[in-house]
């Protein structure tokens, strides 16, 4: 339940910061920071669960990346051999790293954001304008999620049907294999008949004729400008600082970093204020509800 309610446009322009700054900022200091931060959001938003999906599903990826990245780009100066005279370089390797931690901050953020703006919300803020981009956004949004849950659905159905049959028999590889191709395809096949009957009832009801009303309201309160003050004022404060060169260190010739550069600065505090508002809300809520 939200307590304190903030208007949906300040969320969106706030998670698009973040986003932007996580594809910006490659300072471990300040992505270890970041990460920290948002994995302390997630946990206070409730959805621990969201949060374990998707380190299961960055750490193949995150491997994938850190192994190709010094095998593929031998860029660099600083060679570690690995056999006789193949060597990958530090330069590559920390890049890869840092890369996959970038990675892994952009998707818990979009986790978080999930559950900071609804459907409902993304459809009041876009569709008056855009309606048929909006609702091809929200649908793209609740795509993943919705086949995740009905493969877990169909996967249930199955095994009732395999208990009641008595099949207890140990499967192959191939016969997981073909199984698994069979739900899938059952997925996919419900999922697009569903899309078809929600097109045509969209056509019925005349969506995008005319201009599109919602029960939601909003209107920007003391809350609101005061959010998008903190915001505004750390923002700037920390594109000046990637513009002096804080929260980026060199990788490429040379590995270039210092501690003392990456944390004792006015902008990495900035940095970390624009972190908190929302986790200081979650937590706020918490306290009153309780």
């Amino acid at each position: 339940m939200k307590l304190t309610i903030i208007h949906p446009a300040v969320y969106v322009i706030y998670y698009l910061l973040l986003v932007i700054l996580a594809f910006l900022y490659n300072d471990p200091y300040y992505m270890i920071s970041f990460l920290i931060c948002v994995s302390a959001l997630i946990m206070l938003q409730g959805i621990s669960r969201e949060f374990k999906n998707v380190i299961q599903f960055f750490i193949p990826m995150s491997l994938l990346i850190i192994i190709l990245n010094p095998l593929v780009a031998q860029v660099g100066t600083t060679r570690i051999y690995v056999l006789g005279s193949y060597f990958i370089t530090l330069e590559a390797l920390v890049y890869g790293i840092l890369m996959s931690l970038s990675l892994l901050i952009i998707l818990l953020l979009f986790a978080s954001y999930n559950r900071a703006v609804s459907y409902q919300e993304m459809l009041y803020l876009f569709s008056k304008r855009f309606p048929h981009i909006s609702m091809i956004i929200v649908m793209a949004l609740r795509f993943i999620p919705l086949l995740s849950y009905r493969l877990t659905e169909v996967n249930k159905i199955s095994r009732f049907n395999q208990e009641n049959q008595g099949n207890q028999k140990i499967e192959s590889r191939v016969d997981k294999i073909k199984k698994t191709a069979q739900m899938l395809a059952v997925v996919v096949s419900w999922s697009l008949e569903e899309s078809m009957l929600t097109a045509k009832s969209m056509k019925a009801r005349g969506y995008g004729i005319m201009k599109r009303t919602s029960y939601l309201s909003y209107k920007l309160r003391k809350i609101d400008y005061l959010f998008i003050l903190v915001i505004s004022a750390t923002t700037l404060i920390c594109t000046m600082g990637l513009a002096n060169g804080f929260g980026r260190i060199e990788i490429y010739p040379t590995l270039h970093f210092s501690v003392h550069e990456s944390m004792f600065n006015p902008y990495y505090f900035s940095f970390l204020i624009l972190l908190l508002p929302l986790i200081y809300l979650e937590f706020k809520e918490r306290l009153i509800w309780h």
